[in-house]
């Protein structure tokens, strides 16, 4: 009788094991076209030898088989490379977005830009110089000039629009970042508890695992490692930890002065260091659409302010005014780090370099003004509250106790545009001449504009001519789109390449999975039929 007993538990085993590896079968194939699945394997291993009792007893017989495992098609190394891949690819495709805003904010293509408005406004006062005593062309310019103020103004609030869109999407990345770390650590958790067991439970756990934390790559740069007890560890930024085992840190999206969000995990700034995803696209556009499109657009407007208004104060009007500007004199922004307060004012409009300043108190209680363009010193001395601070056409005045390591900023850049106005409103006060004596007739100083804006070199705007500067913008931003839109290209390929090679070691194969099923099926039936051969072993046993 043992040894029929022994031959039934090896086709017991038999049918458990067979039915065990056709549910994988019929597992993989019902996930054949699941995203993020990974192709699985009952892994079968004989039974230890038994020792059988009786009158074969000291003999070794097989005990059969056992599904030990189910075992996912995975390898490691390519799915981190996925992640890297895809971490790009995000960045790429946020950047692309953003910066193909700002290239259309400059696209110059039709005539409603605003070169256009630009050349407009140096032809209108081509007319005047033409027509000096004429009010037509000196109210068109006036009209033209106050369209050239708007076209500018528009450009700002279209970038400083993509600019807010990019901020909006930075918060709410943040908060998915946050809810898929936190789906990560939960699994981490339900992996620990499924180790050891033979179902494909652990499997599609870590399935599930992999899936989002090709979502987190989409959203933002990181690395991971996997500890001995198969939970995974996510970096983020200066090496901080995002997920730690069955726990996470909370990524944090919080406003700086200028309203940008900054990005803080475990108390530390990491927003230099998130470079990937969706986030580190969106940052580093950000950064782009702010340096390279809202900061030369206000030096641009600010450059042709000082440049108009330092010809037009040296002419005369047809009514015999002098003095007056033509756009709305530059203002000056200020911030301050301190306990103490700051002003400031223009006193010369043309001896301004259109930098930014930072003024700097040290421990000897000295203030130092330095050109945050060049990183040159301007200035110093010592600190005395209410005591003027003249450097570059400034006067700041620090009010109060000023202390070693406060630092308070002078930008005359900021409000450039939003405060432009065109600041005559009566024609005759153009200044078309360049002396009392001379009027009314005189166009020498409207001459002396129209050269000036086609071929002077304006020193706060690098040297270049005004439009020269413009189109440089253009020409950046321009670049930057292309860049960006090529590497999104780029990236996008290398990414379905790894897709391919991936699929290709974990994706379910129907004429595979179609041969398993046929072969699992016969091994099941075979069984069976040793059950019922044993079972009829035995009937012969008990009618003897």
């Amino acid at each position: 009788m043992g040894g029929l007993n022994n031959i039934l538990n090896i086709a017991q085993s038999a049918l458990f094991a067979s039915q065990s590896a056709l549910n994988t079968t019929s597992n993989n194939i019902a996930n054949v076209n699941t995203p993020g699945y990974a192709d699985e394997k009952a892994i079968l291993e004989p039974v230890d030898h038994i020792d059988l009792s009786g009158s074969n007893q000291g003999a070794d017989s097989p005990g059969g088989v056992a599904v030990t495992s189910v075992q996912r098609q995975f390898d490691s190394f390519l799915q981190a490379q996925i992640y890297q891949r895809q971490q790009s690819m995000s960045s790429s495709d946020a950047s692309s977005n953003t910066l193909g805003q700002l290239e259309q904010v400059f696209n110059e293509t039709g005539q409603t830009g605003l070169a256009t408005s630009f050349n407009t406004f140096v032809n209108d006062w081509q007319q005047v110089a033409s027509n000096p005593t004429a009010s037509a062309g000196r109210n068109t310019l006036l009209s033209d000039s106050q369209a050239l103020v708007s076209a500018a103004q528009d450009k700002q609030g279209a970038i400083e629009d993509a600019i807010k869109q990019a901020n909006d999407t930075i918060k709410g990345t943040v908060d998915t970042v946050n809810s898929i770390a936190s789906s990560i650590a939960q699994l981490n958790g339900q992996i620990v508890a499924a180790q050891g067991t033979a179902s494909g439970s652990l499997a599609q756990l870590m399935d599930q695992r992999d899936n989002l934390m090709q979502q987190l790559s989409q959203s933002i740069n990181f690395s991971y490692y996997t500890d001995n007890t198969g939970q995974v560890s996510i970096l983020a930024g200066m090496g901080q930890n995002l997920v730690s085992g069955a726990k996470t840190n909370a990524l944090s999206a919080q406003q700086d002065t200028n309203g940008d969000y900054q990005m803080y995990l475990n108390g530390t700034n990491i927003t230099s260091n998130i470079t990937g995803g969706t986030l580190g696209g969106l940052i580093s556009a950000r950064s782009d659409a702010e340096t390279q499109g809202l900061l030369p657009l206000n030096r641009f407007m600010a450059g042709l302010t000082q440049q108009v208004n330092n010809i037009q104060k040296q002419g005369f009007g047809l009514d015999g005014s002098t003095g007056n500007p033509f756009f709305s004199p530059l203002t000056l922004a200020t911030s301050s780090n301190s306990s103490a307060s700051i002003t400031a004012s223009v006193t010369n409009e043309s001896q301004l370099t259109l930098d930014q300043y930072n003024i700097k108190i040290d421990t000897s209680n000295n203030y130092n003004v330095y050109d945050n363009q060049t990183g040159k010193l301007v200035t110093s001395g010592a600190y005395t509250s209410g005591g003027a601070i003249n450097f570059d056409g400034i006067q700041t005045v620090i009010t109060g106790s000023a202390s070693s390591g406060d630092t308070f900023t002078v930008d005359p850049l900021k409000n450039a545009v939003n405060n432009m106005q065109v600041a005559i409103t009566n024609g005759d006060q153009i200044a078309a001449s360049s002396s009392a004596s001379g009027l009314p007739g005189d166009n020498s100083n409207a001459l002396a504009m129209v050269n000036a804006l086609n071929n002077n070199q304006v020193s706060s705007l690098g040297g270049q001519t005004v439009m020269d500067y413009y189109q440089g913008i253009v020409s950046t931003t321009g670049s930057l789109s292309k860049a960006a839109s090529d590497n999104q290209t780029f990236e996008s390929n290398l990414l379905d390449q790894l897709n391919q090679q991936r699929d290709s070691v974990s994706g379910v194969s129907i004429d595979e999975e179609s041969v398993n099923l046929i072969k699992y099926q016969q091994a099941y039936e075979a069984a069976a039929k040793v059950v019922q051969t044993t079972s009829e072993l035995f009937q012969t046993l008990m009618n003897l």
